[in-house]
């Protein structure tokens, strides 16, 4: 039998070099083990297009967004600062989607009321003080006048009425045979069946606005910008002077509908579903006023030639459009966090859509027990380069731990959480990414809806059963503590160590997301809610999940 060849000395050194060659590189370039799997939920991150155009508005140039949801979150975004103290539109962020029905056709003027003929009404009435033509609120020996008429610019006959109150409009139109619409009515003719944007359109017109002088922009006479009319023809609903109406909501009596010369930024207040209450007895030259009539109009003492526009009869959409997203966090947020929508809405590259996937729950012990094994581990190679030197990843209540192998691994500081990340070839997400997954961007303000109550996260409101210790649970869509999407446990259970380094505590931070179940988590348990801790923390009600830029 023929001896097998043998390898010299100098082949075997090759070959293992080329081994050792081989594992180096695996570890260095961060290849995450074969024999290691993860349940992992795809999030797809959608941005508006040009968002980061500030500009945009007032050139006129528009989102590439095609639903009316996301061309109303492009507005909203590039007016966040402004919205930021704002609480003019609260009211109509808060009623969210909406529908009137038109039961039978309506007859709007189809220019705002001029300014001679409120003068020649406002001399008719008292010579008729016995029509029934005031408002039921109206106080009593009320004098009927607009205080701009001796204005030079808006005392012209056929600029649009101004200086008068909803009492004035009421009963002017009222006497006209007609009526104010009502608020729903005005969005309904503003934005049509198709939802515009604005009157005109989806595009934000600048054209209106002509003049530095406020006062020279509201007196323009009607018609002036023939491409601002309303498919149908109405003139005039998202410039010159906002229009008194009768508020449908919460018992308030008066409202200002559209956009005006004064009002900035232009873009946000021309929105046709945007209008503000406003007391009955205010007055100002940007405020003023159309008849609706629920029969052709005719002829009066002041208006010899009617000239209305029909809307027909059906079911409208008045209110925030079922796609858009940042009106329900308006809603939700403080005041002071509205910057968070800016960091949910906005991408730095420019991308339309980003996908990443993370995992569905927290990172078990199981899981960590493979990580604290792998000799390319103890060898450091997956250590962030900051890392203290002498730093174990072995939490240290490890033994206890590993006793409830399947719960979420805790006590692990930042540098440990990082490198498993690496390990596993991933990442810690980012505060962003993390609040974006949480909130199924911005659509939420709890991982699993807007009512804390639906649920019942492991957070500090939750009474654990007979004989049991507060602590980490295995995560299941049982309690409630799931997004649509299937992520388990954002809200509480433990809280997570993200990517993202934070200022905020005055020195080297990290941002913490989640509650867990020690804290309250009616606060706790929200996507804008942000803990700072050293990246050398370590507790037990703290652990982490990794994100992957692609399918596991």
């Amino acid at each position: 039998m023929k001896p097998l060849p043998t390898m010299d000395a100098r082949t075997v050194r090759r070959a293992l070099a080329l081994l050792a060659a081989a594992c180096v590189l695996a570890a260095v370039t961060k290849l995450r083990p074969l024999w290691q799997d993860f349940e992992t939920v795809r999030i797809r991150l959608d941005y508006p297009a040009r968002a980061q155009s500030s500009q945009a508005g007032e050139h006129g140039e528009e989102d590439a967004a095609t639903s009316p949801g996301a061309r109303l979150d492009a507005v909203l975004l590039r007016n966040l600062t402004h919205l930021g103290y704002l609480r003019s539109f609260d009211h109509v962020f808060a009623r969210g989607r909406r529908s009137v029905t038109i039961t039978r056709p309506l007859w709007l003027d189809r220019c705002e009321v001029r300014q001679g003929d409120f003068y020649k009404f406002a001399g008719w009435r008292p010579f008729h003080p016995d029509m029934p033509i005031a408002a039921s609120a109206q106080p009593a020996d009320w004098r009927h006048f607009s205080n701009t008429r001796g204005h030079t610019v808006s005392g012209r006959l056929d600029a649009p009425a101004n200086g008068l109150t909803w009492f004035d409009a009421y009963a002017y139109c009222q006497a006209a045979g007609g009526r104010l619409p009502r608020a729903t009515e005005w969005i309904a003719a503003a934005s049509g069946r198709e939802q515009r944007l604005y009157p005109w359109g989806d595009v934000f017109n600048a054209e209106p606005w002509p003049y530095l002088d406020p006062l020279l922009n509201a007196a323009r006479k009607c018609g002036a910008h023939p491409d601002t009319d309303t498919p149908s023809g109405l003139a005039d609903m998202g410039q010159h002077v906002s229009e008194w109406a009768v508020a449908d909501d919460r018992g308030h009596a008066a409202a200002a509908m559209g956009g005006n010369a004064y009002n900035a930024p232009r873009d946000l207040y021309s929105v046709a579903i945007l209008y503000r209450h406003a007391p009955a007895r205010y007055r100002s030259p940007y405020l003023g006023f159309r008849c609706a009539f629920d029969a052709p109009p005719q002829p009066t003492p002041w208006r010899t030639e009617p000239n209305a526009v029909v809307l027909s009869a059906g079911d409208y959409a008045v209110g925030i459009p079922e796609q858009a997203r940042i009106p329900s966090l308006l809603t939700n947020l403080p005041r002071d966090r509205v910057a968070l929508i800016r960091r949910l809405f906005e991408r730095e590259d420019g991308r339309a859509s980003v996908d990443m996937h993370l995992t569905a729950r927290e990172i078990t012990r199981r899981e960590y027990a493979a990580f604290l094994r792998d000799p390319f581990v103890i060898a450091g190679f997956h250590a962030e380069a900051n890392q203290p030197r002498e730093h174990s990843h072995r939490p240290p209540d490890w033994d206890k731990q590993m006793t409830q192998p399947e719960l979420p691994v805790v006590n692990v500081d930042w540098w440990s959480a990082y490198a498993f990340a690496s390990w596993a070839g991933g990442r810690l997400p980012s505060a962003e990414e993390w609040e974006a997954a949480a909130s199924g961007q911005g659509r939420r303000i709890y991982p699993w809806g807007n009512d804390f109550a639906a649920a019942a996260p492991n957070t500090a409101e939750r009474t654990p059963a007979a004989g049991m210790h507060r602590g980490p649970i295995a995560a299941s869509a049982a309690d409630g503590d799931a997004t649509p999407e299937g992520l388990l446990a954002m809200g509480g259970n433990v809280s997570e160590w993200t990517r993202s380094v934070s200022g905020a505590s005055g020195g080297y931070a990290v941002i913490v997301k989640g509650g867990n179940y020690l804290l309250p988590g009616t606060e706790t348990a929200r996507m804008d809610y942000r803990n700072h801790l050293s990246p050398n923390y370590r507790s037990r009600t703290l652990g982490f999940r990794v994100a992957f830029d692609r399918p596991r």
